[in-house]
């Protein structure tokens, strides 16, 4: 018995210590960073970079390239562009040239696709299966068309034409990962009064029954500032002080509304959360970061007194950047990393490795590893 007691108290020594470790790992605050790996950037300042499943997307007006950890091109896509916009969604690219008529769609395995549009493009939005709506517009009107560019025989596959003056001007759209379904925000200015509202268009056999306009909402003077697609089935509206989340989008019900007192300063979205921070502009000792489950729960209210110019969720992580700063938090609010750097730099980005991220500064692709 002594010994089966022996044994057991043992077991429970060693349950606590990796109970206690295992804390100190998930929560411990990081305060320096060692190079793992570099390279040096030979692009110019007109380049730009996303992270793009963790890796670097890199595009410009001569062309775009996913990057490896090594700084490597995975693969490459050529055009000429004089101002290229870029959308991502799943393994597809999509590329357009703002105010001229061409967009390209890549995916990393054949040359691409581009497609050339009768009227100036504003905006476009890719979808998981490489689907692509084009905002297109005209003196008069905007249309917004749905195609499939892979699609040899018949690329146009839905076309929804909107009147500036009976429906507004779209400020925002996003189209569904499986390229079924669009959800577009409207202003509507008439007699000196402001109206904002979405509408809910479907193209599958419900949505044709109803020439595929399925359900909206109005915001009243509230200007809707985003859409976006959290899940298959589920999109997320943000407007001034609030945001929404529906589902089903063959019948569109709003499961969850909230509102705030200040003014939302910044947005995102992963596979699980949507972060909300809200304050005044200008200020930082007001700001509030919000976290909810796409279902609307709430699990982190936190004050975050941090100045920065960009903010990014990748998995566990919240994190805020600006020219020379960078503060990363976990999702249960805890502080991972902080950092001031000795000069600007570009871009911070995740990595696939834990506690490794992507650091681009004007002359330099490092791969750092978080210290200290």
């Amino acid at each position: 018995m002594i010994i089966l007691g022996s044994i057991g108290g043992a077991l429970l020594l060693g349950i606590i210590a990796i109970v206690v470790v295992s804390y100190y790992y998930m929560n411990r605050s990081f305060s320096g960073y060692d190079v793992v790996s570099e390279r040096e950037r030979t692009d110019s300042n007109n380049v730009n970079y996303l992270s793009f499943q963790d890796k670097l997307l890199k595009y410009s007006r001569d062309g775009v390239s996913m990057l490896d950890e090594s700084g490597e091109a995975m693969w490459n896509g050529g055009y000429e562009m004089e101002q290229p916009t870029v959308d991502v969604c799943g393994d597809y690219v999509s590329v357009a040239d703002i105010g001229a008529k061409k967009f390209y769609v890549y995916n990393g395995k054949d040359q691409g696709k581009d497609m050339e549009m009768a009227l100036p493009i504003g905006r476009v939005k890719v979808s998981e299966n490489g689907k692509v709506a084009v905002l297109l517009h005209d003196d008069e009107s905007d249309v917004i068309n749905v195609y499939d560019p892979y699609n040899t025989v018949e690329a146009l596959e839905v076309e929804i034409p909107t009147n500036v003056v009976e429906d507004g001007y779209p400020l925002d759209f996003d189209i569904a990962p499986d390229g079924e379904s669009l959800v577009v925000a409207y202003m509507l200015v008439e007699n000196g009064t402001m109206e904002n509202h979405v509408c809910f268009y479907n193209f599958t056999e419900v949505g044709q029954d109803q020439n595929t306009l399925v359900g909206g909402k109005s915001y009243e003077t509230s200007m809707i500032s985003r859409i976006d697609f959290v899940a298959k089935d589920k999109v997320a509206i943000f407007y001034e002080n609030g945001f929404s989340i529906f589902e089903n989008m063959k019948k569109p019900e709003e499961i969850f509304n909230q509102t705030f007192e200040q003014p939302i300063k910044s947005a995102d979205h992963d596979d699980e959360h949507i972060l909300i921070v809200t304050g005044s502009s200008g200020d930082t000792k007001g700001q509030i970061l919000n976290l909810y489950t796409l279902e609307g729960k709430q699990e982190l209210a936190e004050k975050v007194d941090y100045k920065y110019s960009n903010i990014q969720m990748a998995d566990d992580e919240i994190i805020f950047t600006d020219d020379q700063s960078c503060r990363i938090l976990r999702k249960n609010g805890r502080q991972k990393f902080s950092f001031d750097f000795e000069k600007q730099y570009d871009y911070f980005f995740p990595t696939t490795k834990d506690n490794r991220y992507y650091f681009l500064n004007d002359t330099m692709i490092q791969v750092i590893k978080i210290s200290g």
